[in-house]
């Protein structure tokens, strides 16, 4: 299947430049989409879902930013690619921080956007080849080796499964030896029934790694997939488990207090950001979302979102009580892009309008 591409940009040209003069065929992509402004940015793809987003920085209605933000809320797989005639630090840094493939400066260098799209679709491929579906749809047809034997080999992949999300080290390794010596003992084991066990042990601990944030592992994914299709015996699979299970132990979790702390860090620095979510907090320190946000509820008996309105409405406070600052400079002081959301939060959070907290506490 052909990939979408949507580009963004309120100029004419760069759209009709960007649209004729690169290898799309080369690329695979098979349907480009354009839109010149940021707000048409996002109805287009909501309607053509885009494989990836080329967007100039600045438009109207929308930046590129807004709407790239908007548009990975509906469609996270899109890959994204800055465009920008200006050198200003705050887009690029927005840009870091939506994680975009890339920020190619004006006038655009043909060569070198070709280059960023080809690499972004090489990875695409690899992707897509070593996903879960596609390599346990190599494994042997239903009964291959026998009903019993594979609901008995379920039942223990779902075991081990539980032992490496909770970090049970040696029940882990207790558990990957016996499922080894009953697949070693089967007769004319099928060597695809194998691949097919140890895909699956593989992913359990990938997940598992990839929640941790054990990097030990989780940058051997490819290794580890391709051993698949390398390895034949159960001793050779067997070895590569073994050694994962070393590096995915050998890595401490890290303190639920530590985040905790590393997380205030980030929420005091980027508060003001409008932008800013749970996600880039996350990205920044290294750990998955999930597992950022039980981390650190589990130590601090809140959400991340919840401490993040916190600050907010004690900056916007202090500003009420200590400025004449009309309401929406307030709110925008603060990270609320919309000052009507931030009067109505604001009411909600401390029982008075921001108009009364105001007249109440009024510094003299």
């Amino acid at each position: 299947m052909g990939l979408t591409v949507l580009i963004a940009d309120d100029e004419t040209m760069p759209r009709m430049v960007l649209r004729e003069h690169l290898p799309w065929a080369e690329l695979g992509v098979t349907e480009i989409v354009e839109a010149s402004d940021g707000d048409e940015t996002v109805e287009q793809a909501r309607a053509c879902r885009p494989d990836i987003l080329i967007s100039d920085v600045k438009m109207p209605r929308k930046t590129g930013l807004e709407a790239a933000e908007a548009i990975r809320s509906f469609c996270p797989g899109c890959q994204v690619v800055f465009l920008s005639g200006y050198s200003d630090k705050e887009y690029l840094k927005g840009a870091i921080r939506l994680k975009a493939v890339s920020y190619v400066e004006k006038p655009i260098d043909l060569e070198e956007l070709t280059q960023v799209l080809r690499e972004i679709v090489e990875e695409r491929r690899q992707r897509e080849r070593f996903t879960p579906q596609a390599l346990l749809a190599a494994s042997p047809e239903d009964g291959a080796e026998g009903p019993d034997g594979q609901a008995e080999d379920g039942r223990r992949l779902t075991e081990l499964g539980g032992w490496i999300r909770h970090r049970e080290k040696e029940k882990t390794e207790a558990a990957l030896s016996r499922l080894y010596r009953d697949l070693a003992r089967r007769p004319g084991l099928d060597p695809e029934y194998l691949r097919h066990i140890y895909c699956q042990i593989v992913f359990l601990f990938l997940n598992a790694a990839e929640a941790y944030n054990v990097t030990a592992v989780t940058r051997r994914a490819d290794f580890l997939l391709y051993s698949a299709v390398k390895q034949e015996t159960p001793e050779q699979l067997w070895g590569v488990l073994l050694q994962t299970a070393r590096d995915y132990f050998s890595t401490a979790e890290p303190k639920e207090t530590d985040i905790a702390a590393r997380v205030e860090q980030i929420l005091a620095r980027w508060y003001a950001d409008c932008t800013l979510a749970v996600q880039d907090v996350a990205g920044e320190l290294g750990y998955t979302t999930a597992y950022l946000c039980a981390a650190y509820k589990k130590s601090c008996g809140k959400t991340v979102n919840q401490r993040l309105t916190e600050m907010r409405i004690s900056q916007a406070k202090k500003l009420l009580a200590q400025s004449e600052r009309k309401l929406y400079e307030v709110a925008r002081t603060v990270g609320y892009s919309d000052g009507k959301y931030f009067a109505k939060l604001f009411t909600r959070e401390t029982g008075l309008t921001p108009k009364e907290y105001r007249e109440k506490h009024r510094e003299i």
